[in-house]
């Protein structure tokens, strides 16, 4: 019994043409886990703001963002809320870590923030590993104002 050489290539070819794309995928996706993506990192817990007024003269919001099991090699840099971009305060205490922005809507009598505007949507700015990186920030809820005389 003889074989048609073009049936033969078509058999060969054929499973081929499937296996190299899976092989390479493949190859690429355990390249791409041996670097840990930004949702290992840490788990944000809760995200809200809170705006306020001292003496009718000052008025500002703060951000704060809660997060659990943060990396420590996570080092949280920046803030962008509604298109001002803002350094943050870090503190951790066991597995949580609390983040806030300050945003200083006014002439300051505390002190003089300093803020950027920093793009149309809301992320916090971290570095991890010398690479710097933004998660964003969604379902941020407003609590009530501060009025501080």
């Amino acid at each position: 019994m003889m074989m048609n050489i073009n049936n033969y290539n078509t058999q060969i070819m054929r499973p081929l043409q499937v296996l190299i794309p899976v092989f390479i995928t493949v190859l690429l996706s355990g390249c791409a886990t041996a670097f840990r993506t930004d949702h290992e990192l840490f788990r944000i817990k809760d995200i809200y703001y809170r705006s306020w007024m001292l003496q009718d003269q000052e008025k500002g919001t703060d951000v704060y963002v809660e997060l659990v099991n943060a990396d420590p090699d996570v080092v949280f840099t920046k803030l962008v809320f509604r298109g001002i971009e803002v350094d943050v305060i870090s503190t951790t205490e066991g597995r949580k870590t609390a983040v806030k922005g300050v945003i200083n809507t006014g002439p300051s009598i505390i002190e003089n923030y300093d803020y950027d505007i920093g793009g149309t949507k809301d992320v916090i700015r971290y570095i991890y590993k010398a690479k710097e990186f933004e998660y964003p920030l969604k379902n941020v809820r407003r609590e009530n104002s501060d009025f501080i005389e």
